[in-house]
């Protein structure tokens, strides 16, 4: 009887554990929008080598953003850019502690993409989790006058 009492106790104390981040702490999951995204670019790029905005989807190759301009603590202009994680120096996502960017290997000098997982779980803090149909881009283009996703390159 007193073995079961204290593997009872035992349990208890471990159910009562919160283990992992707490949703009233993770401010992302009690909004709609996708995580707040800062990309450093590699220098010679005309936006400064920086973007910010809203991460919309996450695809294999890199990031689609709904992009912001701001000036005197407003937003100017929105566009939806698509980033490829060999253009990316750095990220910094909100809250967040996930390295997503490609690294350099030390060994070749070349990049080494963003692992599944990592992305994976980016994924699923994005805006479009899902992925992002045809007509629904069509319909986010059209909301920011644009006519195409402007693609940044790695220079």
């Amino acid at each position: 009887m007193k073995f079961q009492l204290t593997y009872l106790l035992l349990y208890l104390a471990i159910a009562g554990c919160q283990l992992g981040p707490r949703i009233d702490k993770f401010e992302q999951a009690r909004r709609p929008e996708g995580i707040a995204t800062t990309i450093k670019l590699y220098s010679g790029h005309p936006a400064g080598g920086r973007l910010e905005g809203e991460l919309l989807e996450v695809r294999e190759h890199g990031l689609l953003l709904n992009a912001r301009e701001t000036r005197d603590d407003s937003v100017v202009e929105r566009r939806l850019i698509f980033v490829p994680y060999t253009a990316m120096q750095d990220v910094d996502f909100d809250q967040l502690n996930l390295r997503v960017v490609a690294q350099h290997n030390a060994w070749t000098e070349d990049q080494v993409p963003p692992s599944v997982r990592d992305r994976e779980k980016l994924r699923q803090l994005s805006r479009f989790p899902q992925g992002l149909s045809a007509p629904l881009l069509e319909q986010l283009l059209e909301a920011e006058g644009q006519t195409a996703v402007e693609v940044i390159g790695n220079n």
